[in-house]
Formats: structure tokens, sequence, C-alpha cells
């Protein structure tokens, strides 16, 4: 009697976890159009249009390069999707507070047990918008001042980190820190996030290009099409490397080839 009621227990915990999972809404990988690279394009929190990335999107899609949009509130779906086939490349792009949430996803394959490298970072002005960062900070008082560094994984081969001083903007975006190529990698793989948190100055190599001449906001960062164009052409470089190549049989738009009926292979047949 007492194993028949752990059994009904434990089911019932089954059906309950598999409620909650329908009620929430499960993440599941997603259905890649192509083989290869993968590009992940996290847009910006509200008040920051991303609407470039969406143009940046069409166009890798358009070269048969796999690239999705994803929101700041469903960005732990590229988490899924990438332990659902690490050997993939991983390219993400991010604006805004997506651009914060880009370092997260490296951050979380930085650790020691599911060390990954991640092909390439670009991040538009990133921001941390959960922060409760000064009133300088967030644009409400002058003079601005820029928030601090953010940390960048070590595992991520290649960063490129586009900000922007323009003094008509509300917000600045972050500089980045990266400890790759660096004794203090050595010591953890991730531990200069607890400064982060805590507030005190990020140790690392200082990643940074300056858009401001360019004459672009924090709002408006990835429209111009100057933008559009740099970012897209990054990702086309990060994802097609000279090994990487997508067989025509592969694309979901080509009719798979018939099978061939006539062929045989040579063989030795028996003399009567």
């Amino acid at each position: 009697m007492a194993r028949r009621s752990i059994h009904l227990l434990a089911l019932a915990g089954l059906v309950g976890a598999t409620g909650l999972c329908g009620a929430a809404g499960c993440h599941e990988p997603e259905k890649w159009s192509y083989t290869g690279p993968r590009v992940y394009l996290i847009r910006g929190a509200d008040g920051e249009p991303s609407t470039g990335l969406f143009e940046v999107r069409d166009r890798l899609r358009a070269q048969e390069i796999n690239a999705e949009i994803y929101s700041p509130d469903n960005w732990l779906k590229i988490v899924v999707d990438i332990d659902s086939k690490p050997d993939e490349e991983v390219i993400l792009v991010g604006h805004g507070h997506g651009a914060f949430l880009a370092t997260q996803v490296v951050r979380h394959y930085a650790q020691q047990h599911k060390m990954k490298h991640i092909d390439a970072v670009f991040t538009l002005d990133a921001y941390n918008k959960d922060w409760p960062h000064n009133a300088r900070e967030r644009g409400e008082e002058d003079p601005h001042e820029p928030p601090m560094d953010t940390p960048v994984g070590h595992n991520a081969l290649k960063v490129r980190n586009y900000v922007q001083r323009n003094p008509d903007s509300a917000k600045w975006g972050s500089e980045m820190a990266s400890t790759r190529a660096s004794n203090i990698r050595e010591e953890h793989p991730y531990y200069w996030y607890d400064d982060y948190w805590d507030r005190r100055p990020v140790m690392g190599q200082k990643l940074k290009t300056d858009v401001t001449p360019m004459g672009v906001r924090h709002e408006t960062i990835d429209n111009p099409d100057r933008m559009v164009q740099r970012i897209t052409h990054l990702c086309r470089k990060a994802a097609l490397s000279p090994y990487h190549y997508t067989p025509p049989e592969h694309h979901v738009d080509v009719a798979k080839r018939p099978a061939s009926s006539g062929y045989q292979t040579n063989r030795m047949v028996p003399a009567r």
C-alpha cells in the first residue's frame, strides 16, 4: 500500500509538472531552414526600437544563413536551442538591453561544466535596464555618464561592441570588458561577474567602437542603413567560413533528389 501511494504521488507530481510546463510554455528548439551556423538576434526592451535587427535577419536569410529574432523576455530560448545541438556555430547579436542579455548567454557557456565557444558576439549599445544605475547613467540628470563596463566571457572568440555618446540621447551604451588572452581567466572562468554585480570596476580588456560620428542615437543605433550593412556583413563573414558549405539538398525550398532505380554495383556473376 505504501509503495502504491509513492507511485501515485510520483505520477501526480509528473502530471503537475506537465501542467505547469504547458501553462508556462516550454521552450522548444528552433526549426532552422539551413544547416550550419545560427545567428541569434536579441532586440532591445520597450523604448529601444530594434527594427534594424529585423532587416539584418531578412538579409541573412536571403543569403541562406540561419537567423532569428528574440525578445528580452524569451532570450533563454537561445540557451535551449544551443543545448539541443551544441556543435553548431553560434553568433549573437544584441541591441540595448538585448545586447546585455547576449553577454549573459556567453556567461552561461563560460562555466567550467558547460564550456562552449561562442564564435562571435556583436553588440549595439549594451545596456542593463535591470540594474539600478544612478540618475546620470539613466540619462535623467546632466552631465550624462556611461554605464559601468559590461563583462563578456573569454569563451567569446570575436567581440565587436558599438557604442555612442550622443549628447541628445537619453542613454549611452556601455563598454565591454573581456578577460580573453589574459591571466585573469585562469583563476576562475567567470569570477569577474561578481565585480559587476557588486559595482566594482570590472577587470579586463576594454572593447568598444564609437559610432557617434555616424550620427546615431541609442534609440536608433541599429536603424541607419550603414549599421545594418555592417552587422549583416560581420554575421555573414563569421558564418561563412571557408569550411562551411550547405548542400543544395539541405535547403527547404529544393526538392529532394529522386532515388535512382537502375543503378547496379559491379559484382561477379557466376557462370552458368
